[in-house]
C-alpha cells in the first residue's frame, strides 16, 4: 500500500470509522508485508475500541517517516552525483536510478 493511500484511510478511520475497519486495515497491511505498521494500526484497537488520537498521531509518524526517508535518498542520489562527476564512475548511473525508483515507491 502506497504511503499515500495509508495516511488517507488511517485518517478516514480516525475520523468516522469503527474498530472493525481498523482490524481490517491491519489484516490488509500484514498481507502486504507491513507488519510494523499493522502492528501499530492494531494497537490502536483497546478492549473493542478505537482510540482515535493514537490513529491520528500514527498518520503523522508515517508521513515523518516517509519525508525523512525521502531526504535521505536525496542527499544519498546528490553524493552519488557528485561523486561520478569526479570519478566518472558507470556504476552511477545504475545506482542513483535505483535510488530514485525507491524514492518514487515509498
Amino acid at each position: 500500500m502506497l504511503t499515500k493511500a495509508l495516511i488517507e484511510e488511517i485518517t478516514l478511520i480516525a475520523e468516522a470509522g469503527d474498530t472493525s475497519d481498523a482490524l481490517d486495515l491491519s489484516r490488509q497491511l500484514i498481507r502486504a508485508g507491513s507488519t510494523k505498521r499493522a502492528i501499530d494500526v492494531r494497537r490502536t484497537v483497546v478492549k473493542g475500541e478505537i482510540d482515535r488520537d493514537a490513529l491520528r498521531a500514527l498518520a503523522v509518524t508515517i508521513a515523518e517517516d516517509e519525508v525523512r526517508a525521502l531526504d535521505a535518498h536525496r542527499r544519498q542520489l546528490r553524493s552519488l552525483a557528485r561523486e561520478a562527476r569526479t570519478l566518472g564512475m558507470p556504476a552511477f548511473m545504475q545506482e542513483a536510478a535505483n535510488l530514485m525508483v525507491a524514492a518514487a515507491h515509498a
